[in-house]
């Protein structure tokens, strides 16, 4: 007869190795998760910034290509201001001349590094520019479509006026009428992501029984905003220099190119990642120190950052 057959089972020592294997292959493979998953947030975060990137020029180009557009002719000059009234943001009536909406001739302006207007914007940030742009809509406006509330430009081939009472001045013929286009943007608080810096513009609006400007966010982590105009000097039509917003020779008759530059963050803070950004960012602005990030509390180092520049010719001037 056979004798009676058992089976070993695992000895202790076996069982303790192939738990330490199993342990070793698990944290194996949460450190590749981990890894992956930091790896795709900062992919991801990085698309977004340069997709924001794209988005605050795709807004800015074409309302500067734009600047000092007057649809039948381009004498700007000859736009009778009229006595137009608009409304602030938040209430309170600011006359359009005190505001420089009806500063036609003047196509583009800045304020450098200061916030100076007479209607108040939302936290404007210390050290950013603000870009004023004037033009016509590149739309026309039927007669049958005037109405009160809206600041509109009759033109003609000699001229023309601005009105905001629906009832436009008699003109001579032909005539045409576009509504007036005036923004303002800088760069402040966001209304949606408390202590987030945002992109900003002031534009005007159809106010119902008055004209309205309205402070609107464009896009959130727009940290700093430069504006400088390329200036033909001796009248050949070509930039010979660029300079800073408020410089005495930036003339309107001058300014034939406006350079931006614009420094954005991303939307989330990679503290709990490590990140630091040591980056250091030289504004456009000559008269700027230099931005460093976490040296100074309006630019937390846990953000990734990334500047963009880009100069932009104004046709209207060069027409």
């Amino acid at each position: 007869m056979n004798g009676k057959q058992t089976e070993a089972g695992m000895t202790l020592v076996e069982l303790m190795v192939a738990s330490v294997i199993g342990s070793i292959l698990i944290a194996g493979a949460i450190t590749v998760y981990v890894q992956s998953r930091a790896n795709y947030r900062v992919a991801d975060s990085v698309a977004r910034l340069q997709d924001n990137l794209r988005f605050a020029l795709d807004t800015l180009e074409p309302d500067i290509r734009l600047a000092g557009f007057w649809g039948l002719h381009n004498q700007a000059a000859l736009i009778d201001a009229g006595a137009v009234t608009v409304s602030c943001p938040g209430g309170g009536a600011a006359q359009a001349t005190a505001l420089a909406i009806g500063r036609r001739a003047i196509a583009v302006e800045a304020r450098d590094d200061a916030y100076d207007l007479a209607c108040p914007g939302r936290s404007p940030r210390a050290g950013s520019d603000v870009l004023l742009l004037r033009h016509a809509s590149d739309r026309r406006t039927p007669p049958a479509a005037l109405g009160p509330g809206q600041v509109y430009a009759e033109l003609s081939y000699t001229g023309g006026s601005l009105f905001d009472d629906g009832v436009p001045p008699a003109a001579a013929a032909p005539a045409e009428y576009r509504e007036v286009v005036f923004h303002a943007y800088y760069v402040g608080d966001s209304s949606f992501e408390p202590g987030t810096p945002a992109l900003r513009r002031l534009t005007l609006v159809d106010g119902g029984a008055q004209a309205a400007l309205q402070d609107e966010e464009l896009l959130p982590g727009v940290e700093n905003l430069q504006v400088q105009f390329g200036l033909d000097s001796d009248g050949d039509g070509t930039v010979d220099r660029y300079v800073d917003g408020d410089h005495p020779l930036a003339t309107p008759e001058r300014i034939q190119a406006v350079r931006l530059w614009l420094l954005l963050r991303a939307e989330t803070s990679e503290a709990g990642l490590g990140f630091v950004d040591d980056r250091v960012y030289q504004p456009a602005d000559a008269d700027l120190a230099p931005i460093q990030p976490g040296a100074d509390p309006a630019y937390p180092a846990a953000f990734r950052r990334a500047a963009v520049s880009k100069t932009i010719l104004l046709h209207n001037r060069q027409s």
